[in-house]
């Protein structure tokens, strides 16, 4: 298995002209100070931050115009990132900088296969398109946040919300139980969505064409006792003046079935952008209402959100988009409305024709009731004729377009089926037991045997971890949670093995025998090859640790030092394209 493993972190700020950089060893590694306020948890954070992730960072740099670069090693290869706002930019081996405008999309696909991260999840928008979620995601399992991860586990970044219900997929890909192989089941099973989809919305194009003949065509009582050979007979019979008028006739209630169905669509589109809109002009009002830099609570979900002014920037900004689509809707409906009546007049015009015509073809109805009696409802034969194959024509198509959806049906059910088979029940059980009996065996190592491990039986179940026990006694029932998590990571092979990240592991004020035993356990748990990065307060009970560790000491002048500005900022221009300074900054 291969390692990611930090090398050097470079920092620096245009605001304060201030800089510096930090050199990480291969296996333990320590990040101390005297103070409890000189930025550690900062400096672990830049890390994360650099590469993808968004963990929060404390308000103070929300001025600072912060860009950082990272150095990394996957394996025996060496690369580099380094991140600008939202901008990110990745050196291969060997390579010049690619720059990315933004951490998901172009970016995320090649952070993950440089770390071998194949976990796909289906986007918000569009279930049927699978994405590859950003790089804090792969990090999840390795960062013990200081402020988030304590107390609720899988916690460690922010806007992990941009994909629903993603912490099944992402806990099991982590820990084993689903292979690499399980997301190419999942893309045959989007993409046969996806043409299912579209069958779909056919199919209810189908549905409104036939209402349109229905409206504009009304059927012949006359031709309604007709059977399906008289008709064909009947039609065979008529002339080219027929056969023309009547595929004339078929392509514009055609044209006027599909415009009608795509005002429909816009109409529920522009509803749902207007709706956007609304929202977020309010989400902005309470923005600003609130004290910068604080945290909201979301009244519905329970996340935290950012309150930085880049957030509120990033919200006018959407509001300006959600106006934009408003605007840009309302035209396509004002054209489709002119398209619409255009068509119309041409089916008006096209009917007259008929009318004019059809009096050549009066030898063909029956003549049980006098001219000038007849239903001025009634439709020609010539309608009729037109309106029936129409008819026909659609028909055919929705049989076609309901049996693909079928076949879709139970080519899933297929797949399905056969992707089930990638674990069986045995295997699950191996795996669920497996954990537990490192859960168990944790808890004592830790002294926290008052956690009720009777409702835990897979990785699945942190949330009953958290609260059992007292209050310390928890947290070290989070922390063997994680160290077992971090096991079965290592054990799957699914990824190459991410450096781990702990900041402050005495948390809720351990007893000094209970801190010197989580420093011992850290020490004795962490995989063999893997690196190690602790923050931690410079106090007695961290003397071992400090002892075998590269020991990074931060002093009042927290991380950013004027004199190191130069050097660092030489080193952070990546590929030419950032020269000055910028409000985009990480929150």
């Amino acid at each position: 298995m291969e390692n990611l493993v930090f090398k050097r972190l470079v920092v620096a700020s245009d605001t304060l002209k201030s800089g510096n950089q930090f050199e990480f060893k291969p296996r333990f590694n320590l990040i101390t100070a005297n103070d409890n306020s000189v930025g550690k948890s900062t400096l672990a954070k830049l890390l994360f931050w650099t590469l993808g992730g968004d963990p929060v960072l404390d308000v103070t740099w929300t001025g600072f115009d912060v860009r950082c670069l990272v150095d990394f090693s996957v394996g025996n290869q060496t690369y580099q990132a380094g991140r600008y706002g939202n901008i990110m930019f990745l050196r291969r081996p060997n390579g010049e900088w690619e720059k990315f405008p933004k951490i998901t999309g172009a970016y995320s696909d090649a952070f993950a296969e440089i770390v071998g991260f194949e976990a796909l999840l289906p986007s918000r928008s569009d279930s049927t398109k699978l994405e590859t979620p950003p790089p804090a995601f792969y990090f999840l399992p390795f960062y013990v946040d200081q402020q988030r991860s304590w107390s609720y586990a899988w916690n460690g970044f922010t806007n992990l919300e941009q994909y629903a219900k993603w912490q099944k997929t992402i806990i099991e890909y982590h820990t084993g139980y689903l292979r690499p192989e399980f997301f190419t089941f999942e893309e045959k099973i989007a993409a046969q969505n996806l043409e299912k989809k579209t069958a779909e919305g056919e199919v209810r194009k189908i549905e409104t064409a036939i209402d349109v003949v229905k409206t504009y065509v009304p059927q012949s009582s006359k031709m309604v006792t007709l059977s399906k050979g008289e008709f064909d007979i009947l039609a065979s019979e008529v002339s080219d003046d027929i056969a023309r008028l009547q595929a004339k006739q078929e392509d514009l209630l055609g044209t006027i079935a599909e415009l009608q169905t795509e005002r429909v669509y816009l109409q529920g589109q522009l509803d749902l952008a207007a709706i956007a809109s609304s929202e977020l002009d309010k989400d902005y009002t309470f923005s600003v209402e609130c004290i910068e830099g604080e945290s909201l609570l979301c009244p519905l979900c329970g996340t935290m959100h950012d309150n930085s002014s880049p957030s509120r920037a990033s919200i006018l900004a959407d509001k300006d988009e959600a106006e934009r689509q408003v605007m840009q809707i309302s035209g396509k409906i004002e054209r489709l409305n002119k398209e619409l009546a255009n068509s119309q007049k041409k089916l008006e015009s096209t009917r007259t024709e008929i009318d004019e015509i059809n009096s050549k073809y009066k030898s063909l109805e029956p003549s049980s009731m006098p001219e000038n009696q007849e239903s001025a409802s009634e439709a020609s034969f010539l309608d009729s004729i037109a309106s029936r194959a129409v008819q026909k024509h659609v028909q055919r198509t929705m049989e076609i377009k309901t049996a693909l959806i079928r076949s879709i049906n139970s080519t899933n059910r297929n797949l399905r089926a056969e992707q089930k088979k990638l674990l069986t029940k045995e295997q699950r059980e191996d795996l669920n037991a497996a954990f537990k009996s490192s859960l168990t065996s944790y808890l004592q190592e830790l002294n926290a045997q008052g956690v009720n491990l009777a409702p835990v039986e897979s990785p699945l179940d942190y949330k009953k971890i958290h609260g059992s026990g007292g209050a310390a006694e928890s947290t070290r029932g989070i922390l063997a949670y994680y160290m077992s998590v971090i096991r079965q990571a290592h054990k799957a092979e699914n990824e190459a093995f991410s450096a781990i990240v702990i900041d402050t592991p005495n948390q809720q004020e351990q007893a000094d025998f209970n801190y010197e035993k989580i420093l011992q356990f850290l020490m004795g748990s962490v995989p063999s090859n893997a690196q190690l990065i602790l923050c931690a307060m410079n106090r007695d009970e961290i003397k071992d640790y400090k002892r075998e560790a590269h020991v990074i000491e931060l002093d009042e002048q927290k991380i950013l030092k004027e004199t190191n500005y130069t050097e660092c900022r030489s080193l952070l221009n990546f590929d030419g394209s950032i020269t000055g300074t910028s409000n985009n900054l990480p929150s």
